[in-house]
């Protein structure tokens, strides 16, 4: 099968430092390896020179409050690239002022570029798959007139009024043939709010089918440490709520005999370690930076417990990680794991940002035997089985072909 997937954020060669979501390459990278044909199409978004003068002080700053890095500045150019096999196209949108729709003139000629793409490819799509609203929404729209196949959308919590207003989403999404989300919750919201008859599918996020395969095999000789050793694996911006993980454990642990592991880079990582500072807590926190994937899950395993409370999240593929690791995890209450994780059962759901609710999940954790709390973190190994690349990547394809939205 030819599949097209058009997103806004790959990780590229020349990121440098900038962490670029790997979501969209995992479920590419599988389907390739499964036998399909794959083209990405990378609408990145591409800003004036003067964008990228930005001082890293300023820089720090507005990524901590909106969420997210900015662009490097080679990713003004052109990119083609061929990764584990699946053809990659980087094609910059320029745009003047971030976060608006693109014109219907710079639709049409990412358009012909595309297809100009495809045409010297020799590739003719079965199904055309996209992540984020801007700009893919317009742009699939006008690819569904040209090659006459199924084509999908999933958002990245990014369904929100005012673009619903901008784009017209309700009238928009009845176009599309298949509708997906990130989670549950935003699932439900996403119906309700677009009128959709239909739940959109969930496209979660996966783990290396290698490391799922060896954890199950072996979980009975997996050693659970009981240290009171807790991590974080995620990008350290405000809306990831790390302060509140530092405070809860400093007031659950006033003679400070634990540990936190912080693993990620972003701008709030001054702010946290001026935290730390003034907590007398520098002997406790360790701030490890940028990880390797493969390194995170040898310290998540080592780990009693993993915990992020963040806001908003979508699906986060660490929470599933450091499941499968054999951590004790604890995710927000109403985020991307609802329905994944069962309080109590195979982890604990917490409330957002609240300090209060953290800190009683970490004291039920502390209260429980070291027999439930084996128990509770088997079944999270086998939660997380189920949640391995091959798995959600084929259950992803067969949700996109089968759905209707009608």
């Amino acid at each position: 099968m030819n599949i097209l997937a058009l997103t806004s954020a790959y990780p590229q060669i020349d990121d440098g430092e900038e962490v670029v979501t790997p979501t969209v390459k995992y479920f590419c990278d599988k389907w390739q390896e499964a036998g399909h044909n794959v083209i990405v199409i990378h609408n990145n978004s591409s800003f004036p020179a003067l964008f990228y003068k930005v001082p890293n002080s300023m820089r720090h700053v507005l990524s901590s409050k909106m969420g997210h890095n900015f662009p490097t500045e080679a990713s003004r150019k052109p990119l083609t690239i061929v990764q584990n096999g699946v053809r990659v196209f980087r094609l910059p949108m320029v745009k003047i002022v971030p976060h608006t729709r693109f014109s219907q003139r710079k639709i049409e000629r990412q358009v012909f570029k595309i297809i100009s793409i495809l045409k010297a490819e020799k590739f003719v799509p079965d199904v055309i798959i996209s992540h984020w609203v801007n700009p893919q929404l317009d742009l699939i729209l006008k690819l569904k007139n040209i090659y006459p196949v199924k084509v999908s959308l999933v958002f990245h919590g990014d369904c929100s009024y005012k673009k619903i207003e901008q784009y017209n989403l309700k009238e928009s999404i009845k176009k599309i043939d298949a509708v997906g989300c990130r989670n549950e919750s935003y699932a439900q919201y996403v119906k309700e709010v677009l009128g959709l008859k239909k739940m959109p599918f969930i496209c979660y996020s996966g783990i290396p089918d290698e490391k799922a395969d060896s954890q199950l095999s072996n979980i009975e000789q997996i050693e659970l440490s009981e240290k009171r050793e807790y991590i974080y694996v995620g990008r350290l911006v405000k809306y990831k709520n790390v302060d509140v993980i530092i405070n809860a454990l400093n007031e659950i642990y006033p003679s400070k005999d634990f540990k936190l592991h912080i693993v990620g880079v972003g701008a709030e990582r001054d702010n946290l370690e001026n935290l730390v500072n003034e907590l007398g807590l520098r002997e406790n926190v360790v701030f490890h930076g940028q990880v390797s994937r493969d390194n995170v899950f040898e310290l998540l395993k080592k780990c009693f417990c993993f915990v992020m409370v963040s806001e908003n999240e979508t699906f986060g593929m660490v929470y599933i990680e450091a499941m499968l690791a054999g951590c004790i995890t604890i995710a927000s209450k109403g985020g991307g794991v609802d329905g994944v994780i069962v309080d109590g059962e195979n982890g604990f759901l917490s409330e957002q940002g609240d300090i209060i609710s953290l800190i009683r999940k970490l004291q039920e954790i502390n209260n429980m035997s070291e027999e439930k709390r084996k128990n509770l973190r088997k079944r999270g190994i086998r939660t997380a089985y189920e949640f391995k690349d091959s798995n959600v990547a084929q259950r992803y394809l067969n949700d996109v072909l089968t759905f209707y939205n009608d």
